[in-house]
């Protein structure tokens, strides 16, 4: 039998061709997260893979001449270019200024979406399309002296820095391994990524996260409002300047000018320009010298690559969208008990809910002047204008109106002669509608009693202190 023997002498690991494609979109979603943890712009001296891929992508946020002649395409805004902007909110109806939009920013869309993740508390009562309304009592948020109100947010910290250690650790390790093989190139491949991915990381993540909101009109009336996604509502309660961070603020990047004269050089993001400069400039280099090592060091140089590109891996593994909310609720001063949410059976027993909590502390021939419309409300909820649901509405508004507990405007009894013409199908519809209606007044008014006794548990307890 003929003996097959391996000849490794001129066996070449022909690498080069794919290090700058491999990975590419995990270490771009990984680099998303550079802002969102704290010291995590200090963790990327590691030979990263994907080196053309992300040059290209974040080149184009240079936007002078030079840079869109080196990497064209649009000349996007940070934010917008990393995630931490460019979704679009749900609708927001002001309930007493008047404002109407028809779709607000990234902001809003990530405060929807922590109160649709929230524990909801499920009232009792008819049911056929259950919807969710989410309380919110905006807190004073504390935004910094300037000409447009603006916070600079805080990032979290995170255990990554510990996992980083891995990657970093491996690639000095075999950086060093290269070159005590007296493997020159592969050495030098090995450490002009570390460095090309570890400045990359410093000059990116360098911009501090802004809170950049829009300052309201003097005198103007409370921002009350609701931000209403499908079957899940959130009527927020609070200052006009408060509810604007929400429904018109965004996050910003901020990043500081090298130096008082460079400040027209650094709004046109050229330190990134040259950062994509280098990363492509890393996987040309590895094209023509991987070829060049021996294959101890090709082999080192693809254990490097392989535990960076893990490490990438579970960077982009995370939810970025969770991140920013966690970045903005403590930013806006809220925590969970500001939230509360509550599951309710039908549409309509939502819609008065909602009316309910929007309703102004004042008397109701007070409500035209403060601009508060009620029926309005329940237009946006149930735009219905047969009859049987316009008897509805006017039913609900005067038991609104009136000052007593007892829900006697909301029974067939109350309608008069207003319900002669109907048949019996017309009846029980209105008959479900108002007891809808009684369900969501009288969670309404569980929530005012609870309301009402922790406001005197609290007043009692500072009295006993001073």
């Amino acid at each position: 039998m003929p003996t097959v023997t391996l000849n490794t002498n001129n066996f070449n690991l022909d690498v080069g061709g794919f290090a700058g494609f491999f990975g590419g979109e995990e270490a771009i979603s990984a680099m998303e997260t550079v802002h969102l943890y704290r010291a995590r712009r200090w963790t990327g001296w590691f030979n990263s893979p994907g080196s053309y891929i992300i040059g290209k992508h974040y080149g184009q946020l240079a936007n002078s001449r030079f840079w869109d002649g080196m990497f064209p395409g649009p000349n996007i805004e940070p934010t917008v270019y990393i995630g931490m902007d460019g979704k679009s909110g749900p609708m927001y109806v002001a309930s007493q200024s008047g404002t109407f939009l028809k779709q607000t920013g990234h902001l809003a869309y990530l405060l929807m979406q922590r109160c649709k993740d929230q524990r909801a508390v499920t009232v009792e009562g008819r049911r056929t399309r259950p919807n969710k309304v989410t309380i919110l009592e905006m807190q004073d948020i504390k935004f910094e002296a300037g000409v447009e109100p603006s916070l600079t947010i805080r990032a979290r910290d995170g255990f990554h820095k510990h996992v980083a250690f891995f990657p970093i650790a491996t690639s000095i390790a075999t950086c060093i391994l290269c070159a005590w093989g007296d493997d020159w190139y592969c050495f030098s491949l090995i450490l002009i990524g570390i460095l090309a991915n570890g400045i990359s990381c410093l000059v990116i993540g360098s911009a501090s996260i802004v809170l950049q909101s829009v300052a309201p009109s003097k005198n103007a009336p409370p921002g009350d409002g609701m931000l209403m996604d499908g079957n899940h509502v959130v009527v927020v309660l609070g200052k006009e300047k408060n509810v604007l961070a929400i429904t018109q603020g965004k996050f910003e990047l901020e990043y500081k000018p090298w130096s008082d004269e460079d400040a027209e050089v650094n709004n046109e993001y050229a330190a990134i320009g040259f950062c994509s400069t280098l990363l492509v400039t890393q996987f040309l280099t590895q094209l023509l010298l991987i070829p060049q090592g021996q294959l101890f060091g090709q082999v080192m140089f693809l254990i490097s690559f392989a535990v960076s590109w893990a490490y990438n891996l579970f960077l982009s593994s995370m939810d970025k969208e969770y991140l920013q909310e966690e970045l903005l609720i403590p930013a806006l001063n809220l925590s969970e008990g500001h939230m509360k949410t509550y599951t309710l059976g039908t549409r309509t027993t939502a819609a008065v809910f909602a009316c309910l909590a929007l309703q102004p502390d004042c008397e109701p021939g007070e409500w035209d002047k403060r601009g508060f419309k009620p029926q309005e409300i329940l237009r946006r909820f149930i735009p219905n204008d047969t009859y049987v649901w316009a008897v509805w509405r006017d039913l609900v508004l005067e038991q609104m109106k009136s000052s007593k507990s007892v829900l006697q405007s909301l029974d067939l009894e109350a309608c008069g002669n207003r319900i002669d013409a109907f048949n019996d199908d017309e009846k029980k519809l209105l008959s479900d509608l108002l007891l809808d209606a009684r369900t969501a007044y009288q969670q309404h008014l569980i929530l005012q009693v609870r309301s009402r006794s922790l406001i005197g548990s609290i007043s009692s307890s500072v009295k006993a202190e001073a």
